[in-house]
């Protein structure tokens, strides 16, 4: 199962927009600020379809929601590389958002939580490794296609390999529940289970009195400061990477290096960035999620600092290495962080909200650095103002987890916080 969702994270990563920004300002005669509102606007529309997904993710079938999602994402790809006006394109990608809702991160973690329980952290790393993956396997692939047939190309190929690849992957391999393959979450076997224990009876409660006290519980947690500074911080860090990652292509051409290098560049990025997603999943199986976090939030720091000074492609790699690393536990680090501070009941919901400030974090990001730039022909005031904004997200997320310090270690049996 962490397999094949793994490999639907590898086809994400064949998306082209930030390596042909540049020829994309060219067709639509327009700036990088306005191009990359394509991305906002997408964004936005996962976010909050995201909401109503997440509230019906608990009640009916994540693989059906990922099926359907995953075949309008193809099709508006395809759709993509034939738009010939800004409009358009806008609308194209209007659709592309809503889809992804449909098979974004929170049905993925959904169905891995179904699937895991005690190794949950450590699942979602592995799965998330298939975009680091799939971003230095096919990120250079669509520079080459790009710099060789055009940008048009390079989405009718990442079309192409969603519908090819992810279509059938999800009807004839995914699972909704380990229960259809007669197994317990985490691949346990019904009778490898001690049923000695004394159970007690079960007290049926009313449906309707059920479903009452889930909305109640659901507005609690609007209500609660760590839900808010989670978001926050989740956010803060989101905006400045979107802004950066969208940009890095056109950022390192800028610099007289090839289009193809430059996507490399940034595939190994994203690869990085997925040994720092394992490493996360592996990390908060063991201590608890706050000062993972922490030391991933403040290696992002530490990369936003070397990018201010690289004035040369070695300074770039050294980014390349510390920024992926510190960024790219964060997919990993915010389901785990919702659910250790909230607890299971519910999670797909709260995660759901959680999902829709952050991807507004996302959104802000791209038409951000570009009309930055626009404006002053340089990155250097956005790269500043990104530096601050990841520190404030390392305070939001220590005091998310309440004033006093925690324990460093997790505990062998998490507590029970539904």
């Amino acid at each position: 199962m962490v397999i094949a969702i793994t490999i639907l994270f590898v086809t994400g990563a064949a998306a082209p927009f930030a390596v042909v920004l540049k020829q994309l300002m060219e067709q639509f005669h327009t700036g990088r600020g306005e191009v990359s509102l394509s991305q906002s606007i997408t964004l936005i529309a996962t976010g909050i379809t995201g909401i109503f997904v997440g509230r019906l993710l608990h009640r009916f079938s994540p693989k059906s929601f990922m099926l359907w999602g995953s075949v309008v994402t193809g099709v508006s790809l395809l759709l993509l590389s034939l738009a010939n006006g800004l409009w358009l394109f806008y609308f194209l990608y209007l659709i592309a958002g809503i889809a992804a809702g449909f098979n974004s991160a929170i049905a993925l973690f959904t169905l891995l939580s179904r699937w895991f329980t005690r190794k949950w952290g450590t699942a979602i790393g592995i799965a998330l490794t298939g975009g680091g993956i799939g971003s230095i396997i096919i990120q250079p692939l669509v520079g080459i296609i790009a710099q060789n047939y055009g940008w048009r190309s390079t989405y009718l190929f990442a079309g192409l390999l969603t519908l090819i690849i992810n279509v059938p992957l999800i009807v004839f391999v995914l699972k909704d529940n380990p229960a259809s393959m007669g197994l317990l979450p985490d691949g346990d076997r019904p009778e490898d289970i001690d049923h000695s224990t004394n159970s007690k009876p079960v007290t049926r409660i009313p449906a309707e009195s059920a479903g009452a006290a889930v909305n109640n519980r659901r507005f609690s947690y609007l209500k609660s400061p760590a839900f808010w500074l989670i978001c926050l911080s989740f956010a803060l860090l989101s905006i400045g990477y979107n802004a950066v990652i969208t940009q890095q292509v056109s950022l390192i051409t800028d610099m007289n290096v090839s289009g193809t290098l430059a996507a490399l560049l940034r595939g190994i990025t994203l690869g990085i960035g997925a040994i720092s997603a394992l490493l996360a999943g592996w990390l908060a199986d063991r201590f608890v999620s706050r000062y993972v976090t922490i030391l991933f939030f403040v290696l992002a720091v530490i990369g936003m600092v070397i990018l201010i000074h690289a004035g040369t492609i070695s300074g770039i790699w050294f980014f390349v290495v510390i920024y992926g690393l510190g960024t790219g536990a964060s997919g990993t680090l915010l389901p785990i962080v919702t659910r250790d501070i909230f607890g299971e009941a519910e999670f797909s919901a709260i995660f759901a909200f959680a999902l829709v400030i952050v991807y507004a974090g996302y959104a802000i990001g791209p038409p951000l650095a570009g009309f930055m730039y626009d404006a002053s022909g340089s990155y250097h005031s956005i790269f500043f103002i990104i530096t601050a904004i990841t520190i404030a997200a390392v305070f939001g997320i220590y005091f998310a987890f309440g004033a006093n310090p925690k324990p460093l270690v997790r505990p062998s049996k998490p507590k029970n916080l539904t």
